[in-house]
């Protein structure tokens, strides 16, 4: 079980590191496209840093350095004559960007949706080799208990069924007895005129 757990964190660590170091790689990627939007004199807005970073507008809000850097660079804007809000003609969404958009989103959700399934089966074969080599021996223990149990019921239920064969056949010799007497009973109240 040790090594299977230590095996396991080993695994759930190299993760965290390819996760974080993933979240590092797109933070500055977002993080350079917001400086070469500034130089360029171009608007600043979350979904167009994320679009062009690669990355979503969920991830540029949630990354504290991204957000502050989209914010700070979208008050500069502000403050030097660019205003933030107002989209030139260009820019503006169009019915095809807006598609494109929902296309990319949908596609993150499916590569999402996939990682997780990926991650859930991961897991449960993870719980069940681990269920495998713990549970073993008490498995085992539990399944000659049960077998022992079920050998003394078969013999209780062969002593019932001979015990109750007995009493069926003293019944049917009781009633046989009964039915006698009373023949015997009728013809001797007869006799007596």
């Amino acid at each position: 079980m040790s090594g299977t757990a230590s095996s396991r964190d080993a695994r759930v660590a190299r993760l965290r590191q390819a996760r974080q170091a993933d979240s590092t790689a797109k933070s500055a990627r977002a993080r350079a496209v917001v400086r070469d939007l500034l130089r360029a004199g171009q608007r600043i807005s979350f979904a167009r840093v994320a679009r062009e970073a690669g990355v979503s507008t969920w991830f540029v809000y949630n990354q504290p350095a991204v957000k502050a850097a989209v914010r700070v660079a979208m008050s500069d804007q502000a403050h030097h004559g660019m205003e933030a809000a107002a989209a030139p003609r260009s820019e503006r969404a169009t019915p095809a960007s807006l598609h494109v958009d929902l296309a990319f989103a949908r596609e993150q959700i499916q590569d999402l949706k996939r990682e997780r399934d990926g991650l859930k089966r991961r897991v449960q074969l993870a719980l069940g080799a681990e269920i495998d080599n713990v549970a073993r021996a008490d498995l085992v223990s539990r399944i000659q208990d049960l077998e022992h149990r079920n050998r003394v019921l078969a013999t209780d239920l062969s002593e019932a069924r001979a015990r109750a064969e007995r009493l069926a056949e003293q019944h049917r010799e009781a009633e046989e007895t009964v039915a006698s007497l009373r023949l015997a009973l009728r013809k001797a109240i007869r006799p007596v005129p």
